[in-house]
């Protein structure tokens, strides 16, 4: 009898990571999230795809949450279905304000990360970012969910997607516009082929998810200059 060969947890954790890191990294593809004077400005661009034609990689969860996910689309987009039914029950059964991105946030982290824990499956190639809009800009986050199902939460604008390292690069309080032109830099694409969301601090309705087009924001912009 031929005894299955032994690889060491340490092995095949490293060899799992890299598969997914370099998957992300060359799929071209990538999301900055930011906060900015209007809200939180969520901003993607696809490699291979017309703005009007691409799969969406942004997209409302709920009243003050927005979700933003690379890698893999069937994978993002089973991640991004899950959250907004957690919300809906989660709502349903309690308060709306009880659902918030940290519960988000662990709920994906225990999928993800289950996954990722089991050699005998393909881990999923994506990593996420759930923003939540505060009631006051002291309490917004970005929770940002990795391959093997980490969480890292912060205020600071995220960068995912694009070569390790790569860092957005903003003025204090920027403005909407502001983001969305130093995300092309960052993303290496002209302004004009972003998918561009907005938490939009400003409205009075209970939702906040505002998708914009890229071209009207920069427009917008220049009239106000």
């Amino acid at each position: 009898m031929t005894l299955p060969a032994y690889v060491p947890v340490s092995q095949w954790v490293a060899d799992r990571a890299s598969f997914v890191s370099d998957s992300l990294r060359d799929s071209g593809d990538g999301v900055v999230v930011a906060r900015c004077a209007e809200g939180i400005a969520l901003v993607a661009h696809h490699s291979e795809a017309d703005p009007p034609r691409a799969m969406r990689s942004i997209s409302e969860i709920h009243d003050r949450l927005a979700f933003a996910g690379v890698g893999v689309f069937h994978e993002t987009e089973d991640l991004r279905v899950a959250g907004i039914r957690f919300a809906d029950l989660r709502a349903y059964a309690y308060d709306r304000l009880d659902v918030t991105g940290r519960s988000l946030a662990s709920m994906y982290s225990r999928v993800i990360g289950t996954l990722f824990a089991r050699p005998d499956v393909k881990p999923y190639q994506v990593q996420v970012t759930v923003a939540e809009l505060g009631l006051v800009p002291s309490e917004d986050r970005f929770h940002t969910i990795s391959f093997d199902g980490s969480v890292r939460v912060s205020v600071d604008p995220v960068v995912m997607g694009v070569a390790p390292g790569r860092c957005v690069n903003l003025p204090d309080h920027p403005t909407l516009s502001q983001v969305v032109r130093a995300s092309a830099s960052t993303l290496d694409t002209d302004p004009a082929n972003l998918e561009v969301g907005l938490l939009d601090r400003h409205v009075s309705t209970r939702r906040h998810f505002r998708r914009l087009d890229a071209a009207d924001v920069l427009e917008t912009d220049g009239d106000e200059s």
